[in-house]
């Protein structure tokens, strides 16, 4: 477990550098554009680009802390074994969902090869690494989750649910 807590913490302050570079890269292009009346030319594409990270890689941190949308209207009135069951079924489905975009997530940051970005000449295998990366991330959180729910019959981690540090 010691592993994957280094893990989580690197994701994690990934995360806080993407949307900090993010920010500043907006505010920089919205103070170049209206206050020089000249727009950078490169930061709309690095942080399009810093955006699909910041999805791949909060997805990961937002799936620790059980924090995607569901709509559980229906789920929640079901007898506690159908519950159970379709909880199951949940997670199976994003298991094999996120293990489809890792193994593909591959094969399209290896077919990225030579391709550049057009305003800033960036190797495009780095932006289309976030799929394999982001997808490794989302589905080691999603195993820890499943086996969870195998033991507890809950996917959520008490601790997080406390706010408390894993």
């Amino acid at each position: 477990m010691a592993i994957i807590k280094v893990i989580r913490k690197i994701n994690d302050l990934a995360v806080i550098i993407v949307i900090m570079l993010l920010s500043l890269f907006v505010i920089m292009q919205v103070f170049a554009r209206y206050v020089f009346n000249h727009p950078l030319m490169w930061s709309e594409e690095i942080c399009r680009y810093l955006q699909i990270w910041m999805v791949m890689l909060g997805g990961a941190v937002v799936m620790r802390k059980g924090g995607h949308l569901a709509i559980d209207i229906v789920t929640a009135m079901l007898p506690k074994k159908a519950k159970w069951c379709t909880d199951l079924i949940a997670l199976v489905a994003t298991l094999v969902f996120f293990a489809i975009v890792f193994y593909f997530g591959i094969q399209v940051a290896q077919n990225a090869g030579r391709q550049t970005s057009p305003a800033v000449r960036l190797p495009m295998v780095y932006v289309y690494s976030a799929l394999p990366v982001g997808g490794a991330l989302i589905l080691m959180e999603t195993i820890i989750r499943f086996i969870r729910f195998l033991r507890t019959g809950n996917p959520n981690d008490p601790a997080e649910e406390k706010g408390e540090e894993v």
